[in-house]
């Protein structure tokens, strides 16, 4: 327990400190985006070695292709063409040629189909997910949207933790994950919801913080609670899916972790796993609304 606190104060702390360079220092959103790449590489590096230690045999050249393509081709279409997500299209269709390329030539006899796709399957999990948050950044806020995906999953948590242990009571996927229940997932939905509030509450009631570039949701501020509530329902019902999903894929990969990176938390894919729902939702959601 003391390794996960202060472990997670850590965290705490170094987020607080990224998002604060980008709030007040000029052109200091440049350490945020280096932040999200190495967190990108380190995951991408962890999903690599679970599924080699699986018997998958992942081809290195398109990993390599995406991760470095990825940034680039996200901020130059973004600010030349405002469309940030065109770039991640195209630098996730380089490296699945780069993979058709490398399947159909390099050891042609060795190479199956299953390396194949358990390539691309990582270049999009955690590659192109974990890249919205750069698409999410450029495009509305980086202040406003990441610490939104990040901490509608954190209450989720902790709501679904709490009313479960709680309550108890039935099993909602015993076989994926045992102890998470039927009451903590309702819970869970809850504490989105009231994350939603917080952040409505700070971005577009009161607009403690101006300089972020947030624009309210609607011309009516009942009309904008009630969507940030419907956000914060919807994020943590998809945040707690993607716990789910992670630990399903941990136990086909026969792993308790990804990584052991962070003390008492396991790895950055570990950390990331509801989070990356988050960025999809939020991405979705905000587009909608704002109509970009």
């Amino acid at each position: 327990m003391l390794k996960r606190t202060v472990t997670a104060g850590f965290l705490i702390a170094l987020l607080v400190g990224l998002f604060a360079v980008s709030y007040f220092v000029e052109y200091g959103q440049i350490f945020l985006d280096l932040f999200i790449w190495v967190l990108l590489v380190i995951a991408t590096r962890e999903m690599y070695f679970c599924m080699q230690e699986a018997g998958f045999k992942l081809f290195r050249v398109p990993l390599a292709v995406y991760l470095l393509s990825c940034y680039p081709a996200i901020y130059l279409t973004e600010h030349f063409l405002g469309q940030g997500h065109l770039g991640l299209i195209i630098s996730f269709g380089a490296s699945v040629v780069a993979s058709l390329i490398v399947f159909t030539f390099a050891d042609p006899e060795r190479n199956t189909a299953k390396d194949l796709f358990a390539t691309v399957f990582v270049t999009v999990y955690p590659g192109a997910l974990v890249s919205l948050a750069w698409v999410l950044s450029m495009r509305f806020s980086a202040v406003y949207a990441i610490p939104f995906a990040i901490f509608l999953p954190v209450g989720a948590d902790t709501f679904a933790y709490w009313v479960g242990s709680l309550v108890g009571g039935k099993k909602l996927c015993p076989t994926i994950s045992p102890k998470k229940t039927v009451a903590g997932f309702v819970g869970g939905l809850f504490g989105g919801a009231l994350v939603g509030v917080v952040f409505f509450l700070v971005f577009e009631f009161a607009g403690w913080l101006p300089a972020t570039g947030y624009i309210p949701f609607t011309d009516a501020l009942w009309k904008s609670a009630l969507v940030y509530i419907a956000i914060g329902f919807v994020g943590a019902f998809f945040g707690q899916l993607g716990d789910l999903a992670a630990s399903r894929i941990k136990r086909a990969l026969g792993i308790k972790d990804f990584g052991k990176i962070f003390p008492g938390h396991g790895g950055v894919m570990d950390r990331l796993d509801s989070i990356m729902t988050n960025l999809v939702v939020l991405t979705v959601v905000l587009t909608a609304v704002y109509g970009v």
